[in-house]
């Protein structure tokens, strides 16, 4: 996110590398890719897939083009298709791939296509392009194996260290101080990447079982229930702005621009062609006729035109052709541009001469004549028409220069950038020199601005400013333009300068405000602070009500101390110009310092308002940090054992929610539904999750967390798989205890004894709490209950109840069950006086009349079944005057049924 205000918005995709190499690619691309045959159009690159397995590039085109790869790094290759064009809108599917880094797209000089592909996993050592004839779609493998490879993790760049660059003195411009610099800002991270996982299983679905230790490669995921969430909608590409750093690492200046080799030439390539050359009148050689000639070409118009009336009046015979089409020139070139009547004169006269004479040498002079008369009238639509008719029918026409150059200004006007480009370089690449080629080369450059090649357009226009003065004092664009170029490219100095010349000559310029404002945060971008707030001040004095003034604003708003200064600043602008472009910039600035602070309410709902009242306005960069400011408020919730806030937001927000994307906002939500034992819903929430992630990325809690809602939720295979996993990448972690026992627990109840009883040893082993460890012992006794080994399962159960008696605390409820179970194992053991000890430690221990009931029951059975009579009559009595009604009426069954013993026993 850049700190400036205007370029904020207008930074390019494209980073400044490719620019810089542009020039070069071109040129090498012209010899690497052989020549073909011409086509009648140049196919079009329609659409770009990034894909996974194998890790490759997809273009899918209109036709069939030459095509070369080159290796420029280790991780970067360049992409080039010969012939080519782009389309407005193109689409890049796929940006988010896991093993991408990045991808960029350039249209570079000779009809050439670039991509940029920089991949973590760009290794195969030999990258072939494939073209499939049939579907006009273009393949480049990069890695085959790209899934496998160690994934590669991004250094930061380093910091930047501006370069300490004394201060020129400035020209004298009254209004126009010196002025400080602005550190950038750290750019929005990229949207997470995603990692698609195949799905198996339903709930409660059986399947072979196979290695459950294996490692977590060998899940399955099934996926949610009952039904997936939508697909997040994929990002839509924007502007961003290249870091200031990498900017300025990659250029300290722009090279001044090689003319090709041109030659010298009689002809100016312009309408004055007309009496240039070695037999201009073509052959005629009345005397009035050649000192006619030689007053045009002192530019003597009026003198020239009153000797060709005069012989015309005369009806001399001789040379009629040269002096009807020479008094129609003289004509045109003395009207002045506010005398829409003498212009029209000029062009029936063209007209008669043509009518007159319609094969004539000067006819295509004519036609541009009267295509400039109409420029000059405004008539753009008519000059064209004029203008082609050279293009079709004289292409070796010498004015040809001016014809272009003009063509492209119409073009230029209409939005055509691209077709007034091309004309534009044509004529300021033009191997012949020619009076248009200055005039064309601010045209170039402007163009290039326009079509972001920052860095070509910079060349271009200084070199016009270098070989041709009096274009600066022409028209304001070439100083505007030059340093606007400097300015998206990082070169300070450069733009300082540009910006402050340009005041100083054309004070009178559209938004100067914007002009000084920028001038302010180049001093900004070499850490010059004093400097750049003086102009921000200056701008905010002189220009109020202006975008100048904003920008200005969020400058000054950076070099302030406090949160509280910088969000006066900020509100201020949201406040007095709510529709401007800089309000969105605002809004940005409150909401980022709103999640510095931890105040995640307050920057969503900052948000929540850009993107209600701005819904095109940074609209990526804006839902990015609302999903930091979820994620983070999230994280604290569940910190703070908050896990119903996050179900309640949630729940109410989904729908936006989802749409963000990310990774980390369904583990957060996930987590919470766990904790609300909603193990349907934390399933749903955490495979999402896992699915973005890759896999030596996914954190340790997302491992257990998905485990235990796969086994709560009745995925019992895939539980095993993903808990294994977890104990085996995470030995040391606090869950694995817990882990193991599940493993231990899963197993046990799929009769699988050995493994269960090995898992829980782990556990045990593992536990450090002693309560944990006495139930891990109650669970193997299970495992030995299970398979009727009651002697081992007395032993386990004995053993967890000394460990629950050694635990600190009244464990009561706890030590009563464990005591009652054992009781129970003893009694299936017929170990009667054992089990009625037992008993009568758990009844010690236990609370409550129906669980003392209960004991006591059990306590009386066990003095029955071991023929203490006396104990047990004492017993069921105690029970049958219990408050427990079921209890108690079935102790009282037992005494009835005791008592008619006796009966028959003394009978």
């Amino acid at each position: 996110m850049n700190p400036f205000g205007y370029e904020y918005i207008m930074r390019e995709l494209i980073p400044t590398y490719l620019k810089v190499l542009s020039s070069a690619w071109t040129a090498l691309l012209c010899v690497v890719i052989p020549a073909t045959a011409a086509m009648a159009a140049h196919p079009v690159v329609k659409a770009i897939h990034v894909r996974n397995n194998p890790f490759s590039v997809t273009v899918n085109m209109t036709g069939e083009a030459p095509v070369k790869v080159v290796r420029v790094g280790e991780r970067e290759v360049l992409v080039a298709i010969k012939n080519a064009t782009l389309p407005k809108g193109l689409v890049i599917d796929g940006k988010d791939n896991p093993n991408l880094e990045s991808l960029h797209v350039e249209a570079l000089d000779g009809n050439v296509v670039a991509l940029m592909v920089t991949g973590k996993h760009a290794s195969q050592e030999t990258i072939t392009p494939f073209f499939d004839v049939g579907n006009n779609q273009l393949t480049v493998v990069l890695n085959k194996v790209a899934a496998l490879a160690p994934p590669v993790v991004p250094q930061a760049p380093p910091a930047h260290q501006a370069e300490t660059v004394p201060a020129p003195p400035i020209p004298a411009v009254p209004a126009v101080p010196a002025v400080p610099a602005v550190p950038a800002v750290p750019a929005v991270p990229k949207p997470e990447t995603q990692m698609p996982i195949a799905s198996t299983t339903s709930p409660g679905e059986k399947q072979p079982l196979g290695n459950a230790e294996d490692d977590e490669a060998a899940v399955k995921i099934p996926e949610p229930q009952p039904e997936p969430a939508p697909k997040a909608e994929p990002p839509k590409p924007v502007k961003k702005e290249t870091g200031l750093a990498k900017t300025k690492k990659k250029i300290k200046e722009a090279p001044l621009y090689i003319p090709p080799k041109r030659q010298a030439s009689a002809f100016k390539g312009d309408i004055s062609d007309m009496y240039r050359g070695e037999d201009p009148l073509q052959g005629c050689q009345v005397s009035a006729v050649e000192n006619a000639m030689l007053l045009i070409k002192k530019q003597l118009y009026k003198e020239a035109g009153a000797i060709l009336d005069q012989y015309l009046f005369e009806e001399n015979p001789f040379c009629r052709e040269q002096v009807h089409y020479l008094r129609a020139y003289v004509n045109f070139m003395g009207v002045e541009d506010d005398n829409p009547a003498g212009l029209l004169t000029a062009e029936r006269m063209f007209q008669d001469a043509m009518v007159l004479f319609p094969k004539s040498h000067y006819l295509p002079f004519a036609y541009a004549a009267m295509g400039l008369i109409h420029t000059r009238l405004h008539n753009s639509a008519t000059a064209e028409g004029y203008f082609d008719i050279i293009n079709k029918d004289f292409p070796d026409y010498s004015g040809m220069p001016e014809v272009e150059f003009h063509l492209a200004e119409i073009y230029n006007d209409r939005g055509y950038n691209d077709k007034a480009l091309d004309l534009y370089k044509k004529v300021f690449e033009s191997k012949i020199s020619n009076a248009y080629i200055s005039s064309a080369g601010v045209g170039y450059g402007k163009a290039l601005f326009k079509n972001m090649r920052y860095y070509d357009a910079l060349s271009v226009l200084n070199y016009v400013i270098q070989n041709d003065v009096k274009k600066v004092y022409e028209s304001s664009d070439l100083l505007k333009y030059t340093a606007d170029a400097n300015f998206e490219l990082g070169l300070s100095k450069g733009a300082r300068e540009n910006y402050i010349r340009l005041l100083n000559i054309y004070p009178d310029i559209e938004n100067p405000d914007m002009a000084l404002s920028k001038a302010g945060d180049a001093y900004g971008m070499e850490n010059q602070e004093e400097k750049a707030i003086k102009l921000y001040e200056l701008v905010r004095e002189k220009y109020p009500d202006s975008p100048g003034y904003i920008n200005a604003s969020i400058g000054i708003a950076r070099y302030l101390k406090t949160d509280d200064e910088k969000i006066e600043i900020y509100e201020m602008i949201k406040a007095r110009f709510p529709e401007n472009t800089y309000a969105r910039i605002a809004m940005m600035r409150l909401a980022e310092i709103y999640q510095k602070n931890g105040e995640y309410d307050k920057c969503i709902q900052e948000i929540e308002d850009l993107l209600s009242t701005h819904p095109r306005g940074l609209r990526y960069e804006a839902v990015k940090l609302m999903q930091k400011a979820y994620e983070a408020l999230f994280k604290e919730q569940l910190k703070g054992d908050e896990y119903t806030s996050v179900l309640m937001r949630y729940e109410k927000e989904q729908l936006r929610l989802k749409k963000m994307g990310g990774r980390l906002i369904p583990f957060h939500v996930g987590m919470a539904y766990l904790q609300a034992d909603l193990y349907e819903e934390a399933f749903n929430q955490l495979i999402s999750a896992y699915k973005l992630y890759k896999r030596s990325e996914r954190p340790a809690l997302l491992l257990f967390g998905l485990g235990k809602a796969m086994d709560e939720s009745g995925r019992d295979d895939d539980a095993l798989k993903l808990l294994y996993a977890f104990t085996k990448r995470f030995p040391k972690h606090k869950s694995r205890v817990e882990a193991l026992t599940r493993i231990g627990q899963i197993y046990l109840e799929k009769g699988r004894f050995p493994k269960a009883d090995d898992a829980l040893v782990k556990a045990y082993k593992a536990g450090v709490d002693t309560l944990e460890k006495g139930r891990i012992l109650m669970l193997r006794a299970g495992v030995y209950q299970k398979k009727t080994d009651l002697k081992t399962t007395s032993e386990l159960q004995a053993r967890a109840v000394k460990v629950f008696a050694a635990s600190p605390g009244e464990n009561y409820e706890i030590l009563a069950d464990a005591y009652k179970t054992l009781g129970s194992t003893y009694l299936e053991m017929r170990s009667y006086g054992q089990a009625a000890d037992a008993f009568a430690k758990a009844l010690n221990f236990s609370e409550g009349d129906r669980a003392k009931a209960n004991i006591g029951f059990l306590l009386g059975d066990a003095y029955q079944k071991g023929n203490a009579l006396d104990k047990a009559k004492e017993t069921f009595e105690q029970v049958a005057q219990s408050y427990d009604s079921v209890w108690a009426r079935l102790a009282r069954q037992r005494l009835s049924t005791m008592g008619l013993a006796e009966k028959m026993i003394n009978s």
